[in-house]
C-alpha cells in the first residue's frame, strides 16, 4: 500500500537500491541485472573512442582497462546477485561453456571488450577471441569472483558477526552431502553449497587495523642499489642490527635470522620450510621475519631494554608490508 506524508503520496516499488545493489521483492536481482550490464555496456563503449587504428590505445591497455575498471563496474557485489548462476551453463543444453539468462548477456560485453583488444573481424568466435585477448572466459570470471568473496569469509575470525552465518551453512551442506539444497538459500548458501569451503580447514587472519592518527615508530627507507646499501649498512648507528633472509637451494625452502652487535654476532636462527614442491621462496622470506622477531624477544628478555634496531632484508615487499 502507498504511504502519505503531509499530501505526498508515495507509491510502492518492486525495487530499491542499497548500498549499490538494486534489490526486487522475489530477490531474482533483474533489474541489477540490466543495471549492471547498462554500466558495462557504457564504460566499454567509453573505451571505444579511445581505440582506434591509426591513433588510439595499444590492445594490451584495452586489457588492462577491462579488467581494471569494466569488470569491477559491471561485476560489484557480483557475489550476492550472482551467486544462483554460479551452477548454470553445465548441462547439455547450455554446452557447458556458461550461464544462461542474464549472465550471456554480460558476456556480450566482453565479447565487445576482447574484440576491441584484438582488433580482429566481428565475425571471430567468441572462445577464439578470449583465447588471443588473454581473458577468461565470462563464466570462469564469475566463479573467480565469487570464489575470492566466499574463501574471504571463511577467513573470518570467530568475533565476525558472519562466521557463525558461515560455519552454519557449511555445516548444514555436509551433514547431507551436499545433496542437498534449501528451501529459501541465502546467497551465502549457494556459494557454500558451489564451493564446499570448510571454515575449519582454513586459516583465520586477523583484521588488522590502526587508529586514525596512528603514526608508525619505524622508519622504512630502500636504497637504490646495493652499493648504496652496503654503505648504509657500514654507517648504522643502532644498538642492535638484525638481518633476515629465505631462499631455495637444492629443492628445499628454508629460512635464516642474524642477530648482530657491532661486528659481533649475538645468536642466529634457522628453519628448514620443506620442498620446493610444497613450498615458495615468499614462504621463506616471512619466515625469516618471524624468526627476527623471535631473535629480538629473547634478546629484550635477557637485556631488559633495547633503544634502537635496524632490521635488514633484500626484497622491497618486505619493506613495505
Amino acid at each position: 500500500p502507498s504511504i502519505t506524508i503531509r499530501d505526498h503520496v508515495i507509491q510502492p516499488s518492486s525495487s530499491h537500491k542499497f548500498l549499490g545493489v538494486i534489490i526486487d521483492q522475489e530477490l531474482r536481482f533483474k533489474e541489477h541485472a540490466d543495471y549492471a550490464l547498462a554500466k558495462g555496456t557504457k564504460y566499454t563503449l567509453a573505451c571505444n573512442r579511445m581505440i582506434r587504428p591509426m591513433k588510439g590505445l595499444r590492445g594490451r591497455w584495452m586489457r588492462r582497462l577491462y579488467q581494471g575498471v569494466i569488470v569491477p563496474k559491471m561485476l560489484y557485489t557480483a557475489d550476492i546477485w550472482c551467486a544462483g548462476i554460479l551452477a548454470k551453463g553445465k548441462g547439455n543444453k547450455a554446452g557447458g561453456r556458461g550461464a544462461r539468462g542474464f549472465a550471456s548477456k554480460m558476456a556480450r560485453v566482453q565479447r565487445m571488450a576482447a574484440l576491441l583488444i584484438t582488433g580482429t573481424m566481428c565475425s571471430t568466435p567468441s572462445d577464439l577471441l578470449d583465447v588471443h585477448a588473454n581473458i577468461k572466459p565470462f563464466q570462469q570470471t564469475l566463479h573467480q569472483i565469487c570464489h575470492r568473496a566466499i574463501l574471504r569469509l571463511a577467513t573470518l575470525h570467530e568475533n565476525h558477526p558472519l562466521h557463525k552465518s558461515i560455519k552454519s551453512a557449511y555445516n548444514f551442506y555436509a551433514k547431507c552431502e551436499f545433496k542437498k539444497e534449501k528451501h529459501h538459500p541465502s546467497p551465502i548458501h549457494k556459494l557454500t553449497s558451489e564451493f564446499k569451503l570448510n571454515p575449519s580447514m582454513i586459516e583465520t587472519i586477523q583484521p588488522v587495523w590502526h587508529y586514525t592518527k596512528w603514526i608508525p615508530d619505524v622508519e622504512v627507507h630502500i636504497t637504490a642499489s646495493k652499493t648504496a646499501a652496503y654503505y648504509e649498512d657500514e654507517l648504522a648507528e643502532e644498538e642492535l642490527q638484525v638481518y633476515s633472509d629465505g631462499s631455495a637451494i637444492e629443492e628445499g625452502v628454508g629460512a635464516a635470522a642474524v642477530l648482530m652487535d657491532g661486528e659481533r654476532k649475538v645468536k642466529e636462527r634457522r628453519y628448514h620450510l620443506g620442498g620446493i614442491g610444497e613450498h615458495t621462496v615468499y614462504e621463506g622470506e616471512i619466515v625469516g621475519m618471524l624468526l627476527v622477531v623471535q631473535l629480538l624477544k629473547e634478546e629484550v628478555r635477557r637485556r631488559g631494554n633495547i633503544s634502537t634496531m635496524a632490521l635488514g632484508v633484500d626484497t622491497r615487499w618486505q619493506c613495505t608490508q
